[in-house]
């Protein structure tokens, strides 16, 4: 993988990592997302690594769609990485990723969300209402 792969995609992990404390500037919305979560039987902190999992590779596809340099990120529109991210189908999100990650945490995660995109549990998402 090209260094500057490798680093695109550092930055999108770590934008990915940092969303959620931008978000809790306001408390209560933690509060409900922890409650959201739980309503919904999911771990608070699997659900919390999802979140910052799904930032990061929306934030990935817009870039590697729109051949966008590491050092480019900075440039990238939020409104373009929502798009990726309610827009995209889910294999879609997994274009272009690079096959191993610095971190593992990120390496795990993303292969998690393989396995359940491969045994068919994105259908429920996809699949029209």
């Amino acid at each position: 993988m090209p260094p500057d792969h490798d680093m695109l995609w550092r930055r999108c992990a770590h934008l990915g990592r940092v969303l959620l404390p931008l978000v809790d500037q306001e408390p209560w919305r933690q509060a409900r997302r922890h409650e959201n979560l739980q309503a919904w039987g999911i771990d608070t902190t699997a659900g919390e690594r999802l979140i910052e999992l799904f930032a990061a590779l929306a934030t990935h596809a817009v870039a590697v769609h729109t051949s966008m340099s590491a050092a480019e990120l900075d440039d990238l529109s939020l409104k373009s990485v929502a798009d990726a991210a309610t827009g995209k189908r889910d294999y879609e999100l997994l274009a272009g990723l690079p096959k191993t990650f610095a971190d593992d945490r990120d390496g795990h995660a993303v292969n998690v969300f393989r396995l359940h995109i491969y045994r068919g549990a994105g259908r429920a998402i996809d699949s029209p209402s």
